[in-house]
Order: C-alpha cells, then sequence, then structure tokens
C-alpha cells in the first residue's frame, strides 16, 4: 500500500483497535463492568485506560495515534495543494489537525492521574480534541467539494460529518431537557469517537483514488 494510505489507514485503524481493546483489557481485570457501552453505556472510554495492564496499553497506542493523525493532516493539506487548492486554507486544516493531535496527547497523558488539575485537564484535552478533529474533517469535506473531488468516498466523509454533527447537537439537546442524560453520557461519547475515526479510514479510499503519493517537502 502507498505510504500516504498507510498513515490514513492506521490514523483511524489503531485508535479503534486501541479503545477497543483496553475496554476488553480493562473488563477482564474486573476494572470496568461487561458490556456493550454503545448501547448500555456502562463505562467512558477514559474509564478503559485508568487502571490495571489498559493503563499503559492505552497510553501506548493513542499517543501514537496522535502523532498519525497529525501526520495525516498534513498529508492532507499537501493533498488539497496538490490539487490546486490554496495553500491558507490546506495549511489551516493541518493546523487544526495538529492541535487535535496535541490535546489527545495532553488527555493521554494525564488519563490515570489523580488531582483536579488534572482532571480538568483530561476533560479540556478530550474537548479539544474531538472539536478540532471534527472541524479538520469538515473543512476537509467543503475543500474537497470547491475542488470538485466528487465520487463515493466524499460522500462517506459528508455523511460521517453530518452524523457527527447530528449526534453532537442532540446530546446538548438531551443534556438540556432530560435529567437521564448521564445516563447515556458514554454511549454518545463511543459513538462519535468511532464516527471520527472511522473518517480517517474512509480517506484512505479517496487518497487511492486520486493517485495522491506522499511530498514531504514543507511548501
Amino acid at each position: 500500500m502507498n505510504s500516504v494510505r498507510t498513515v490514513a489507514l492506521l490514523s483511524g485503524l489503531l485508535p479503534i483497535v486501541a479503545i477497543h481493546t483496553t475496554y476488553i483489557v480493562s473488563a477482564v481485570q474486573g476494572h470496568v463492568p461487561w458490556c456493550f457501552p454503545y448501547f448500555e453505556s456502562c463505562s467512558s472510554i477514559s474509564a478503559t485506560g485508568r487502571h490495571g495492564a489498559a493503563f499503559f496499553l492505552f497510553k501506548a497506542t493513542m499517543i501514537p495515534s496522535a502523532m498519525l493523525q497529525m501526520l495525516h493532516w498534513y498529508l492532507a493539506s499537501q493533498w488539497l495543494q496538490k490539487l490546486g487548492d490554496k495553500v491558507t486554507p490546506a495549511r489551516f486544516i493541518f493546523f487544526l489537525g495538529m492541535l487535535a493531535a496535541i490535546f489527545l496527547v495532553v488527555y493521554c497523558v494525564a488519563l490515570g492521574a489523580s488531582g483536579d488539575f488534572l482532571r480538568v485537564q483530561r476533560r479540556i484535552g478530550v474537548i479539544c480534541y474531538f472539536t478540532f478533529t471534527y472541524l479538520s474533517q469538515l473543512l476537509l469535506v467543503w475543500r474537497m467539494g470547491r475542488l470538485r473531488v466528487e465520487g463515493p468516498s466524499r460522500n462517506w466523509l459528508l455523511g460521517l460529518c453530518i452524523t457527527t454533527l447530528t449526534i453532537g447537537v442532540a446530546t446538548i439537546v438531551f443534556d438540556l431537557v432530560s435529567d437521564n442524560y448521564d445516563d447515556y453520557e458514554d454511549a454518545f461519547e463511543w459513538t462519535l469517537a468511532l464516527l471520527i475515526h472511522l473518517y480517517f479510514l474512509v480517506t484512505v479510499v479517496t487518497w487511492r483514488r486520486t493517485g495522491f503519493e506522499v511530498n514531504y517537502a514543507i511548501r
């Protein structure tokens, strides 16, 4: 496989595998209950990586995932410029993606540590990771439209963005109107994380279709 497509593949696949593997390990060791977290909302993603062997596994997989995603957004910027996009929006997408990756590292480093400061740090890290990643993804789809990069893969990327936004807005509304939001918050988190990481996998198809090859020269 082309190296840029390998980066895109691992950017999505590694965190998906990491999150589910750490959940299984944590459940086997009795740190979280057994369930299907997407529906039963029995455990947050953070809880899966706080104790035992899963603590080390989570950090050892998610920090490299952050580095891969940062590289992915750099390559996405290069790809847009190869297609004829302007430098400023392409670099801005990379900037947002880089910020997202940095906040993911912040979240991973603080995970499992005690103290109010680190708890706030974890919260800020995960919120900013999701926010900046989603904005990068949405802007990439927008630029693809402006460059007339059409096809099923762009429709899939757009569909993922719309679904992610819909669920995100639904969680806010649900939190405002219901006293039972806490019972479902973890399930929302699992679903949003899956959608965001699936996005990276779809870019594999897009980059393959356009014949994108790596270019490490900074413009």
